[in-house]
């Protein structure tokens, strides 16, 4: 028990995309999720690459709507590349800003939903409110007004206040966004070359991928 509060590798028993989180508060979890008693920032960044999902899908037993199942005796077992030092020192300065990034977006999100609530009376937040760095202008300022409903129309005042907040709140993180995926992209690599794929190999790893890959393909 004592080990739940020393830093730790997270995971979910039932995985429908790979969603390996680092803690160091000493949280502890219930009898849905594993961990793995380490804060290696290179471990974390493999488990969560490309490369492993692709790997994990052919690997893993697989449940219910095509999730993976992380049994214990299959990860203890999990083909972990031992990186050079300089692969290790930039995919753990990529994965430290990454924490950073979402640590975030998660106090940027709870933040603008909260200002909904006050503000604009949104108890339940729709899936596209909930990606609101997703969205432009446009269609945040509609997607408010769909939610309100023609019984409570937005004033001329309430559209100004929307786009204000667009600007101050949603453009920042929308660079933090796109930060990410440019973060992400630079780990994949980086765990590409830990694992001395050749360029054949890694077209063939993203012509034959399985649905839910952690990032899109580079195009």
């Amino acid at each position: 028990w004592d080990a739940f509060e020393k830093p730790k590798i997270f995971y979910q028993e039932i995985q429908f995309h790979p969603a390996y989180s680092l803690d160091v508060e000493g949280r502890f979890g219930n009898n849905k999720t594993f961990f793995l008693s380490t804060d290696d920032l290179f471990l974390l960044a493999v488990l969560n690459s490309p490369l492993m999902w692709w790997h994990n899908w052919r690997y893993l037993p697989h449940m219910k709507d095509e999730a993976l199942s992380p049994v214990a005796f299959r990860m203890e077992e999990l083909p972990i590349a031992e990186p050079t030092p300089s692969i290790r020192a930039a995919a753990e300065t990529a994965v430290r800003r990454l924490i950073e990034i979402t640590s975030r977006q998660q106090q940027t999100q709870r933040t603008l939903l909260d200002w909904l609530r006050v503000e604009y009376a949104i108890e339940k937040p729709s899936n596209k409110l909930l990606a609101a760095t997703e969205l432009d202008s446009d269609t945040w300022v509609a997607e408010v007004k769909r939610i309100r409903g023609k019984k409570h129309p937005l004033t001329a005042a309430g559209i100004h206040a929307l786009r204000d907040e667009y600007t101050r709140t949603i453009d920042p993180a929308r660079a933090l966004a796109a930060e990410t995926l440019r973060l992400e992209r630079t780990l994949s690599d980086l765990i590409n070359q830990a694992y001395a794929l050749t360029p054949s190999e890694i077209d063939l790893m993203w012509q034959t991928a399985p649905p839910r890959m952690p990032i899109p393909p580079a195009v």
